[in-house]
Order: C-alpha cells, then sequence, then structure tokens
C-alpha cells in the first residue's frame, strides 16, 4: 500500500489547537483560562512524550507540535471568565434562532469547537452577541441570509 494512504499515528483527537491561518495584525490572541490550561496541558504530554520516544520520524513531528504550541502560548492573553450581565468574551449565551434555543460559547481563535459550539470571537455571530443583554433582539447576517436573534440568557 502507498504511503499516502496510511497514517504514522492518530494524535489528532489529542491536539486541542487546530493549526490556523495568523491572526490580522495587530490583534490580540485572546484564550481562556480553561483554553489555555488544555493547550499547556497538551505541550507537557507532548514534552513527555518527546522524552520516552527515540523513533527520528515520530520525533520529528512531535517537535514541530512542540515549537507550534510554545510559540502559541507566547502569544496568549488569558481573559478570566465571570459573571456579566452583557455578552463578552468567554460567555456561554443561549439565543433563539428560527425558532430554536441555540447555545454558544464565545471563545479565543485557538479554542473553536463547532461540535461543542465554540465560536471564535471574531466570527461574525459572536460580533453580533457581544455586549448584548438578555431579551436583547439582533439581526445577523449568516451565510444563508439575514437572521434574527433574542438572547434569552448569558452565563
Amino acid at each position: 500500500m502507498s504511503k499516502a494512504f496510511t497514517r504514522e499515528s492518530d494524535n489528532s483527537a489529542e491536539n486541542f489547537a487546530p493549526l490556523r491561518a495568523p491572526l490580522p495584525p495587530g490583534t490580540q490572541n485572546y484564550i481562556t483560562t480553561e483554553g489555555a490550561a488544555k493547550i499547556r496541558a497538551e505541550l507537557n504530554r507532548l514534552l513527555e512524550q518527546k522524552r520516552e520516544t527515540s523513533a527520528t520520524e515520530n520525533r520529528s513531528a512531535i517537535e514541530q507540535r512542540i515549537q507550534y504550541l510554545q510559540s502559541l502560548i507566547g502569544t496568549f492573553v488569558v481573559v478570566e471568565s465571570g459573571a456579566s450581565d452583557v455578552v463578552r468574551f468567554g460567555s456561554t449565551v443561549k439565543v433563539l434562532q428560527n425558532g430554536e434555543a441555540e447555545t454558544y460559547r464565545i471563545v479565543g481563535v485557538d479554542e473553536i469547537d463547532l461540535e461543542r459550539d465554540h465560536i471564535s470571537w471574531l466570527s461574525p455571530l459572536a460580533r453580533a452577541l457581544m455586549s448584548r443583554k438578555v431579551g436583547d433582539e439582533i439581526e445577523f447576517r449568516a451565510p444563508s441570509g439575514l437572521q434574527k436573534l433574542k438572547v434569552l440568557s448569558i452565563q
């Protein structure tokens, strides 16, 4: 079988911070305390794995990921979550959208997890929600067209 159709390992499930495009110039790399802790834990796990790995091919991939995480951690601006009556970075927001309740958590670009509805603070939806209060109605331009949202709760 061609090597193009095989994997050396499947560590992608263990990787928290996805590779991403650079942030726009002058944009801070905000991250929640939980997200920063997960990335630091992954780095510590990889550093331990590197010490235990002798195969040069696997070691090279581990070293690349370590370098990426180390450079990423150096850019973090950790934002503490706290109670607020307005939507802000780190908030979990429940909205009424198309007659259904949807919940989103506004996180840093290195924490995006669409399966868990964790969206980037730079996304159009998060920008539309920022600084809103419970009961506010918002018009949001989605790829599918204009959407109307109502903020139901903020955590």
